[in-house]
């Protein structure tokens, strides 16, 4: 089932490759059988391309790479609408230093205005984890401020999601024929308005979870990949440590309001 909501599209040819190259690996490491570890690792490498474990990467792009990663991940599991994560990691492969993997619930053949703003604020998460821990971006987030723009264009001009352009469509890539220039300066701010409230969202689930964010990225550094469950017991446990920290507190107050209180005075009658 995990493999089949993370292979849309996969032809049988595809499909057969990915087998293949499971069972490669699972030969390599002498194991008795093809186990779902080695389907997803080659899944991965057929997505995402082979992971360079070898490559030397600095403790303090390491530590970048650990708050941007988290912080995607956390808004992904904040947001409402956000497909599940079902990994976060820091090894870097062909085309990333790292990445957060999601995936959908069951197959879908369309996405809402709230699943695809989702996807934005996701998108969005690195640029606000980066600028919130280090003060700064990196161009490291610019994949993902590409992905997070052309999710907001698609939104205004092909699916009529657009509050100030409205239900219409518009061709974008006939230089500007289809539309006036007065509506492609509206396309443009309703864009930019967007990409912008998206990244507002994410900086404010990252400051609102800011221990949760913490505890995440320092996790990354130590394993490098975390599951979607682990990550989500971490969460769990942190909440849960939150709680009884905030539980003496509550009742050392309330014992100082109680001795505090003076006590009716009774009247004497003579």
């Amino acid at each position: 089932m995990i493999l089949a909501r993370g292979t849309p599209g996969f032809s049988g040819a595809d499909l057969a490759n990915l087998i293949n190259m499971a069972a490669i690996r699972a030969a390599m490491n002498d194991s008795k059988a093809v186990t779902m570890a080695d389907l997803e690792h080659s899944k991965d490498k057929i997505l995402m391309g082979s992971e360079f474990k070898s490559t030397v990467v600095s403790e303090a792009t390491r530590k970048l790479t650990a708050f941007r990663e988290g912080g995607r991940a956390l808004v992904a599991i904040y947001t409402d609408g956000a497909d599940p994560v079902h990994k976060a990691t820091i090894v870097p492969n062909a085309t990333s230093l790292g990445r957060v993997m999601q995936l959908p619930d069951e197959d879908k053949q369309s996405v809402s205005r709230k699943e695809i703003l989702a996807r934005i604020d996701v998108c969005m998460a690195g640029w606000a984890a980066e600028e919130l821990i280090f003060g700064e971006v990196s161009s490291s987030v610019s994949y993902e401020l590409r992905k997070a723009t052309r999710w907001a264009r698609r939104m205004v001009t092909k699916y009529g999601m657009g509050n100030e352009v409205g239900p219409v469509t518009h061709e974008y890539n006939d230089s500007g024929r289809s539309m006036s220039s007065e509506t492609r300066l509206l396309v443009e701010k309703e864009v930019k308005q967007l990409v912008e409230g998206a990244y507002t969202n994410a900086k404010t689930i990252l400051t609102t979870h800011n221990k949760e964010f913490h505890a995440l990225a320092h996790d990354l550094l130590e394993h490098e990949t975390l599951t979607g469950t682990q990550i989500k017991t971490l969460i769990a446990e942190v909440r849960a440590q939150m709680e009884q920290q905030q539980q003496p507190q509550t009742v050392e107050a309330q014992s100082s309001s109680q001795s505090n209180t003076v006590p009716p005075s009774s009247s004497c009658q003579g």
